[in-house]
């Protein structure tokens, strides 16, 4: 792109690139349509309240597994109602703590948004979800997973997880961005602290590449 100066001669307008580490969760994602998904995000299968929509475009497709609206349709991500092949981009936004020392009976096993009832759980679900994914994402379809790492008696590095379920499932990890998060949670200043404090979440951007079969059962 050229511009003119006052005295008429021309120079190259340089473009402005965007870094991986963000302070907002909007910027990040208006960030990733913008490279990655220009026509939106076609399909949020965790919707909730729907809290990634406040500055960008809702997806045309939406669901969870206990709505809190009546235009969010009532599905399981692990099993969605779409076809092989039929959906363009989506983003996963599972729970990603576990095991709160049984200080909680919501699970999302139990279809409540708290967290899982352990690892095991969490990373069944997360394999489930993904696989799923694959299969109903168009060949050079976008998949956007958010994913948190978790400390509690040892740290769990679920975003490496993350991209081994989708590498092994097929995807190409296209991108990843990074989201730092509030810096002042509340926490127990009397633990001996023996983990760096976790600030920040992920975003993978993942791209489908390989055809699905036209013989491919439905999950």
């Amino acid at each position: 792109m050229e511009q003119q100066t006052l005295n008429g001669t021309k120079t190259k307008k340089l473009k402005k690139h965007i870094t991986s580490v963000f302070q907002d969760e909007q910027e990040l994602l208006k960030s990733i349509i913008e490279i990655h998904s220009p026509n939106g995000i076609e399909l949020d299968p965790m919707y909730f309240k729907g809290k990634f929509y406040k500055t960008i475009s809702r997806p045309k497709f939406k669901s969870d597994i206990n709505p809190q609206s009546q235009d969010v349709l009532e599905a399981d991500a692990r099993k969605l109602p779409y076809l092989n092949n039929s959906i363009k981009s989506m983003i996963l936004d599972p729970p990603f703590m576990f095991g709160i020392h049984g200080k909680s009976d919501k699970y999302y096993a139990s279809t409540t948004h708290g967290i899982f009832k352990d690892f095991d759980e969490l990373y069944l679900t997360y394999e489930a979800i993904i696989k799923e994914a694959y299969r109903i994402l168009k060949p050079n379809g976008i998949l956007i997973f958010k994913c948190q790492d978790y400390t509690d008696s040892k740290t769990t590095m679920v975003h490496c997880h993350v991209y081994r379920f989708a590498t092994l499932q097929g995807f190409y990890a296209k991108d990843l961005a990074i989201l730092n998060l509030p810096k002042n949670k509340v926490s127990n200043p009397n633990l001996n602290q023996r983990h760096l404090r976790k600030v920040h979440s992920y975003f993978w951007i993942f791209q489908k590449l390989k055809e699905v079969s036209a013989n491919s059962s439905q999950q």
